[in-house]
């Protein structure tokens, strides 16, 4: 038996309770203890040494201070009865909340989130497991886990850890791929993916991911912003199509199949001869380099990112080409653009002949799009006419002056199927160039006011 330290009018002594064998036993004897003291009117710092013998020879170490704690707040009448769902809400991370009602059942709250553990002793090893996370997982199912657990036993298989991951988690995974397959378009992704879904549920474990929860974050914009909908849903519904695939979502688990969205429409604009010839004459406002580039692409029909990455090993002045490789391209075939003598003059009048042709820190395809949009605005131009239209001027050219599909595929690098393609495109060589000759003559009658004739009226 234990003695404890007694006050002169005090003389009652602690009896000293069985050994638990497990957490809960151990509960129940600190709570029994806890009792008996209190209506002896023991003083507390002889509970304390009782608790804490216990506690030791059940060598259950890291849960000592707060049993220990529990069981003075239990014979002061300060310990709570319950642990509730406000209790919960506002845990901080950084901090646990045990349930007196249920020996072992812990809410543990982090930066990532909160999640229900529940510990238990045996054998002298102390187990533990993670049984689903707040909120989705409610109090009182944790509690209804915990009787479960209790009456069937410790399920000593291990848990199935893909249920665990959290969205933040797969998000970053995703990513990581989109990356490493070289997709260009990883950082809008991203962007997207943060803005609309992580900002809310980062720390949300994938098995409690539902349809619903996804369809969240767009569905409130179908019918104000269907466009900016279709963009939120189609990543969503491809990390989790990529998640499924990869075998990343936890066993039983498939890709939740999203409510659709009405694809915003696609404005068709081509810009006539007066906003064509705006935008040339307002290029000369920009800084060189940026005008440059937003020129040759005029004069070729490239893309605004092949422009930006343009280098004089693919550039031969002598033989009047432009050999774009296939890694650059959108279609990730080699494209030869025929220069003309106005692109050729353009590229001569650049102060370096090595690396990239508009300098080592030569602009990136969105710094050019943001100081164009800036100037267009000015200019009073539509906000639909971007770089991309260039492309679209010169298509439309093509097709009103009769020019076949063959050559527009061929001057706007569009593909091709069938087994004679590389054939054809060779064979196009030489009525590009004068195509693009053309073109560029166009374009200086427009920028000067001159006389604008179609591509068949200067055969004839």
């Amino acid at each position: 038996m234990l003695e404890a330290p007694t006050r002169p009018h005090d003389r009652h002594r602690l009896r000293k309770p069985a050994i638990p064998t497990d957490t809960y036993d151990l509960t129940t004897a600190i709570a029994t203890l806890a009792d008996e003291a209190a209506q002896r009117g023991t003083d507390p710092r002889a509970i304390t040494k009782a608790l804490m013998q216990v506690a030791l020879e059940t060598g259950i170490r890291r849960e000592l201070r707060s049993t220990v704690q529990l069981a003075l707040e239990q014979a002061s009448g300060d310990a709570p009865k319950e642990l509730t769902d406000l209790a919960c809400r506002r845990l901080k991370p950084g901090n646990r909340l045990s349930d007196p009602q249920f020996a072992g059942l812990m809410l543990v709250a982090s930066t990532r989130g909160k999640r229900w553990v529940l510990r238990s002793q045996a054998g002298g090893k102390q187990r533990q497991k993670t049984v689903g996370h707040y909120p989705a997982l409610t109090l009182a199912e944790a509690r209804e886990k915990w009787v479960t657990i209790k009456s069937e036993g410790w399920n000593t298989a291990p848990a199935d850890k893909r249920s665990e991951t959290t969205l933040e988690a797969l998000v970053d995974h995703y990513v990581d791929h989109l990356k490493a397959k070289g997709n260009r378009s990883w950082q809008r992704t991203l962007k997207v993916l943060q803005k609309h879904l992580l900002d809310k549920h980062a720390a949300m474990p994938l098995a409690d991911v539902t349809a619903e929860v996804l369809e969240g974050c767009y569905e409130h914009l179908i019918d104000t912003q269907p466009g900016t909908a279709h963009n939120i849903r189609a990543p969503l519904s491809a990390m989790m199509n990529w998640a499924e695939a990869q075998k990343r979502l936890p066993v039983g688990m498939t890709a939740p199949k999203l409510k659709d969205t009405r694809r915003a429409k696609v404005k068709e604009y081509h810009p006539g001869t007066s906003e064509l010839r705006t935008m040339l004459q307002g290029l000369d406002t920009l800084k060189p380099e940026y005008a440059d580039i937003l020129r040759l692409q005029a004069l070729t029909g490239c893309r605004i990112s092949e422009v930006c990455g343009a280098d004089w090993s693919e550039i031969s002045l002598d033989e009047r080409r432009w050999t774009i490789p296939g890694e650059r391209m959108k279609n990730k075939e080699q494209h030869i653009v025929m220069l003309s003598d106005q692109a050729i003059a353009l590229l001569e009048r650049q102060p370096t002949r090595t690396g990239t042709v508009f300098g080592k820190t030569a602009p990136t395809r969105e710094h050019v799009s943001k100081l164009w949009a800036t100037r267009r605005d000015e200019l009073g131009l539509p906000k639909a006419f971007t770089s991309h239209t260039l492309r679209k001027a010169l298509g439309s050219w093509l097709a009103e002056s009769g020019e076949g599909l063959d050559m527009r595929d061929r001057m706007l690098a569009h593909s091709r199927g069938g087994v004679d393609k590389h054939y054809n495109l060779a064979l196009l060589n030489q009525p590009a160039a004068k195509c693009w000759q053309k073109w560029a003559d166009r374009l200086d009658a427009i920028e000067t006011g001159g006389s604008v004739v179609l591509i068949d009226e200067v055969r004839a």
